[in-house]
């Protein structure tokens, strides 16, 4: 009996346990690369200089990420507006799963740090220059955050709009500010803070202060391979949180 047992652990057990193993470390690697990828991207975001580089400084960038990038309509030096997205691991998204459940895959993958997440970057071209760039990402909360207290899902938003549960944030450079009303205008002339469903957008002009700028697009990575989650957008881009906070305490 005994060996009949011993017999089916290292037949069946011991075999699928390595397979479990070496997909876990296969998707922690993929994990990591993308991460990688959301770097170089957000590096060459920063590279450009808006109403200074060139058509050809966008083609540059086109180039390197033609494989998940496009447009819409005509892209030429006259009028373009070019986006990049890369997704990773979109099958646990918190968006694909919408049945309520225990959502145990999701789960399993949580124990190796692995969850759904999420960059894209946007540049917009006219008469031959850069007039805006921007970079967002997004990242799944804990399984255990997409439940309500009341105990459905965060998918389901009782005004009947759709509220993903992660953490979204991008941040726009442009020669005129996204979303701007002569409230922000007025407390910060170069610069601006707007949420939209629970995406928050920070957008600046050139005009804006070096330092200003490097702390409105210094997004934290770490959020898209560390082991403990990330459970607030604070922990993505800490300066536009705190400024869209401190606004809206001011403004009431």
């Amino acid at each position: 009996m005994r060996k009949d047992i011993n017999k089916y652990v290292r037949r069946i057990v011991f075999p699928a346990l390595l397979a479990m193993v070496a997909g876990a470390i296969a998707m922690e690697g993929s994990q990591w690369l993308f991460r990688m990828r959301a770097k170089a991207m957000l590096e060459d975001i920063k590279s450009l200089q808006v109403d200074h580089s060139s058509w050809a400084d966008a083609q540059k960038l086109m180039n390197r990420w033609g494989r998940w990038g496009g447009w819409y309509g005509n892209c030429t030096a006259e009028n373009c507006e070019y986006s990049i997205q890369i997704h990773h691991l979109s099958f646990t998204a918190p968006q694909f799963v919408l049945e309520e459940g225990p959502h145990i895959g999701a789960r399993a993958l949580e124990l190796f740090g692995l969850r759904s997440s999420s960059v894209f970057a946007r540049i917009e071209i006219v008469h031959g220059k850069v007039t805006s760039k921007g970079f967002g990402m997004s990242v799944a909360l804990p399984v255990s955050q997409w439940i309500t207290p009341e105990g459905g899902l965060l998918l389901q938003s009782k005004i009947g709009s759709t509220y993903w549960p992660s953490l979204d944030v991008a941040s726009f450079e442009g020669v005129k500010l996204r979303g701007a009303s002569s409230y922000t205008i007025a407390k910060y002339p170069n610069r601006g803070f707007i949420q939209r469903r629970i995406r928050l957008e920070a957008s600046f002009t050139p005009e804006e202060s070096p330092e200003e700028k490097a702390a409105l697009m210094d997004f934290q990575l770490e959020c898209l391979t560390r082991w403990a989650p990330c459970r607030s957008r604070k922990e993505i881009l800490p300066r536009a949180e705190e400024e869209f906070e401190s606004g809206n305490e001011q403004a009431f």
